[in-house]
């Protein structure tokens, strides 16, 4: 399970150092090796493992391809994301800038653990979305729950 939030920068050639606090609390054998990097809610990028991601693609697949939100939905999903096959040795991966520009990623990143995936935010952006629903924590959490 992935839980944390970590600040962090892309260099120059973007790359992105993934914490190891993140990384090593990956059951190689039970998810997967490498990572699937799509384009997230909300204006940031979600990472899954192997396994994270066909569980994604179950629950997206469970909606027939008849329906034209469907088509959409995956379209817009499936065309932007990329298998990253490991971290190098210093623990980062290549974000495309493709993938930057979605997400509207600049230098400072805020990398976040949510459960079974991992979202990399664009630092203010991030910072934003803190802002704007700290105040309804408790609402979601009693309307969820």
């Amino acid at each position: 399970m992935f839980t944390g939030e970590y600040h962090h920068t892309i260099d120059d050639k973007n790359r992105l150092a993934i914490p190891a606090p993140l990384r090593d609390c990956i059951d190689v054998e039970a998810e997967g090796k490498g990572f699937y990097l799509a384009r997230g809610l909300e204006d940031c990028l979600f990472m899954f493992t192997p396994k994270g991601m066909q569980d994604a693609l179950s629950k997206i697949d469970q909606h027939p391809f008849t329906k034209k939100e469907a088509r959409d939905f995956q379209r817009r999903f499936f065309s932007k994301a990329l298998k990253i096959p490991d971290c190098d040795q210093q623990g980062r991966i290549l974000i495309p800038q493709h993938l930057k520009d979605i997400a509207k990623i600049q230098k400072n990143v805020v990398i976040v653990g949510i459960s079974s995936r991992i979202e990399i935010w664009d630092e203010k952006r991030w910072k934003d979305f803190e802002s704007k629903t700290e105040k309804s924590y408790e609402e979601l959490a009693e309307n969820l729950f």
